[in-house]
């Protein structure tokens, strides 16, 4: 047992230094809306999403099997997770995304949007960082907790009313919803895509700096590697050389800028580290099937 006779001069009373895994939730968005129609046949988007609806009748189908939406339960669904929706009935396999709703405001209650048929849908988007949206793509659901519910009900007030600037109280809710949310996922589903410290600084590394110039030399010298053994050791831990993976990390920003800002095309090309918006429009729809412009207009939600 330790015994001190004055106060520490840290205020920590032991001397075992503590390492604490960082993260930073980066809310990319929070809604809530009355939906008619929920359609999409691949909602797979590299970043995180929490959902909770309302009332009965909206769904989610991931891996051949088919979710129910209820007040009841809340689902937290990893980057990059391949998921269908509908609503009532299974979606029209001719159409790939059909989205009808909008924000629910305090002059129509929700009473008489249930009434109409509509489902009452709230959705937060949001990234952790490196390495944890990187976990398998899956689709977690969890039973509301009443602790949880509360702040369900705090930030669905809260929207109805603000849907804009969101002050400290709001955001600090939606934050604490969020980690108890993450907090819920079993240890084992934490998979990382490395366990290498060399590996795993390159990739924060890559995740500051996708605007810049990231090629093998450069990295490998950021890892303290020649170029030939870092490319080789990344390859090794992430199962994809280092420029596929750069390029793929450019486009993934690129998908969330189109989704969560208004900023042009010309300037997600530079945020992202591409020559100019004509190159980045070639790799973009080489890769998702759409063009910049196509895509900003199809998948807003």
């Amino acid at each position: 047992m330790a015994r001190y006779i004055h106060v520490p001069d840290k205020g920590d009373p032991s001397s075992v230094q503590q390492i604490f895994s960082g993260y930073n939730v980066q809310l990319l968005c929070c809604r809530y809306w009355w939906l008619k129609n929920w359609e999409s046949m691949d909602m797979s988007f590299p970043y995180w999403r929490v959902y909770w609806n309302a009332n009965e009748g909206g769904h989610i189908t991931f891996r051949d099997k088919t979710y129910e939406l209820t007040p009841e339960s809340i689902f937290v669904i990893s980057p990059n997770t391949p998921f269908s929706t509908f609503i009532q009935k299974p979606h029209n396999r001719q159409v790939e995304y059909r989205l009808e709703g909008g924000r629910i405001v305090g002059s129509t209650t929700e009473e008489e949007l249930k009434a109409k048929g509509y489902v009452l849908h709230l959705y937060a988007h949001f990234n952790i960082g490196m390495p944890y949206d990187y976990i398998e793509p899956n689709i977690f659901v969890f039973d509301v907790r009443p602790h949880q519910k509360q702040k369900i009900d705090e930030i669905t007030s809260y929207l109805k009313k603000e849907n804009e600037r969101f002050n400290f109280y709001s955001s600090l809710i939606i934050h604490s919803l969020i980690n108890d949310l993450l907090s819920m996922i079993p240890e084992k589903q934490w998979n990382i895509v490395s366990a290498d410290t060399r590996i795993l600084n390159i990739l924060h590394f890559i995740e500051q700096n996708l605007e810049d110039n990231l090629s093998n030399s450069i990295l490998a010298s950021k890892a303290n590697l020649a170029t030939n053994a870092f490319t080789r050791l990344f390859r090794e831990e992430t199962g994809i050389s280092p420029q596929r993976f750069v390029k793929k990390r450019r486009i993934e920003k690129a998908c969330m800028l189109l989704h969560h800002t208004d900023i042009t095309i010309d300037e997600v090309a530079s945020r992202t580290g591409f020559a100019d918006r004509y190159h980045f429009s070639r790799i973009f729809k080489s890769i998702s099937g759409y063009s910049p412009a196509e895509y900003k207009k199809s998948f807003r939600f």
